[in-house]
């Protein structure tokens, strides 16, 4: 029973590690900003694990070179919003209802993105990583800023960066590293498997010295 314990453990704190074959790496700007209930997706995003979003000040790079998946999750806007990596470039067409369409995939070097570039015909124009209008959605544990190593990443467009609108949910985004699917357990989860890998490697220790005691 102990062996089997332990075996279940450590598959629960492998699937978590961050031992990953590639990974984004996320500098995450202070403050977070809370997703807001005027954002039309606030309801799938909470439940992938994600409560909040960075903007300002943010950075993405590659931990080593990848092929990328680029799927169009969602849109709320009245203006026409593209986004372009490199030579591919995909148009939203104002899709209300959540899940993925396939936009295409891209060769990714390693190191710093600076090539993923929201524009609209509503006056936010060439807006990249970093800048207000692009947000990078984030699990609740990265309320204070910090640095997230990831496979999967949700990006939202906002082109009216004042006004009511400011809401990260004009054009939303989903890319993934190749080999990664998003599809299966939200990644931010795993990090409940991993407080459950080490719960269930002390109780197994508990067990073991209650056990010795005796």
């Amino acid at each position: 029973m102990r062996r089997i314990s332990m075996m279940l453990a450590g598959a629960a704190m492998a699937m978590a590690a961050p031992a990953m074959a590639t990974y984004f790496t996320v500098n995450v700007a202070n403050p977070v900003n809370t997703i807001p209930t005027n954002n039309d997706f606030q309801t799938e995003l909470n439940a992938l694990g994600f409560t909040g979003y960075t903007a300002t000040g943010a950075s993405i790079s590659l931990a080593s070179k990848s092929t990328l998946t680029f799927e169009y999750m969602g849109s709320e806007s009245g203006n026409v919003d593209t986004f372009t990596v490199g030579a591919n470039s995909f148009v939203e067409n104002n899709k209300s209802v959540w899940g993925p369409t396939l936009m295409f995939s891209s060769d990714q070097l390693s190191g710093l993105i600076n090539n993923w570039i929201f524009t609209s015909n509503g006056g936010a124009q060439n807006k990249g990583i970093g800048t207000p209008e692009f947000g990078i959605f984030v699990p609740r544990q990265f309320g204070n800023g910090g640095v997230w190593n990831t496979r999967v990443l949700y990006l939202g467009f906002d082109d009216q960066i004042t006004g009511d609108d400011d809401n990260h949910d004009d054009f939303i985004v989903r890319v993934s590293v190749d080999g990664f699917d998003p599809n299966g357990i939200p990644e931010p989860s795993s990090w409940a498997m991993l407080i459950a890998g080490f719960g269930l490697v002390g109780a197994v220790g508990r067990r073991r010295r209650n056990v010795v005691a005796a």
